[in-house]
């Protein structure tokens, strides 16, 4: 592989402990009560996408979703990034490897969330849901990667942790590594199951 794409939450940063309570936090206030299993889900989700599946009304999205991530932003300090992905990215980097990113997150969300946290400045090029007319699961934000990057379906990897991480690379036509250390379903299919981020290395061309 020559072309390596990441997810961000629970595949690059453990930020489920910040931001799963405050979006349980948040709907509690507002007076909604998901359930846990989908409080988890959505988190996997563009915003829009779980705070529909929460149960909030699509007038309600805007105001609900600034106090979600007010509510986490003031607890950045706490996101954690994964053991060992500091040391792969920079092996990567300095192989010569294209890498990028495909979130789930809106473009400020990725700036406000995600950039203070210093990672973003080792990726080629960042694809946020809302720089595509479909988002994850469908293929339009890796298409799009790879368009800005010069990759090649037939040498580039995306690794994340979701269903809709490995939905979205077999839609693409790429292959899909599952990051078991942020994944919550290890059943989930994939062509590479990988338990430490520096097992990527071993996918090197």
């Amino acid at each position: 592989m020559s072309c390596f794409i990441f997810d961000i939450d629970g595949t690059l940063i453990d930020s489920a402990p910040v931001y799963l309570p405050a979006l349980k936090q948040v709907l509690h206030d507002y007076g909604y009560t998901p359930t846990p299993e989908q409080i988890q889900t959505a988190f996997g989700m563009t915003g829009w996408e779980g705070l529909t599946l929460c149960g909030v009304p699509e007038e309600k999205f805007q105001q609900v979703m600034n106090s979600w991530e007010q509510e986490a932003y003031r607890h950045l300090d706490r996101v954690l990034i994964y053991d060992g992905i500091l040391d792969t990215l920079h092996a990567l980097r300095q192989a010569g490897h294209k890498m990028g990113i495909v979130t789930s997150r809106n473009r400020s969300q990725y700036e406000n969330g995600f950039v203070p946290l210093g990672l973003s400045g080792l990726f080629d090029v960042a694809i946020c849901s809302d720089d595509v007319a479909a988002p994850k699961p469908a293929p339009d934000s890796i298409f799009t990667l790879l368009e800005r990057v010069g990759g090649t379906v037939d040498d580039t990897v995306f690794l994340g942790d979701s269903p809709y991480d490995m939905q979205c690379a077999y839609a693409a036509g790429i292959k899909s590594a599952l990051a078991l250390w942020g994944c919550h379903d290890s059943s989930l299919q994939a062509d590479y199951r990988l338990t430490h981020p520096r097992e990527l290395l071993d996918l090197l061309k």
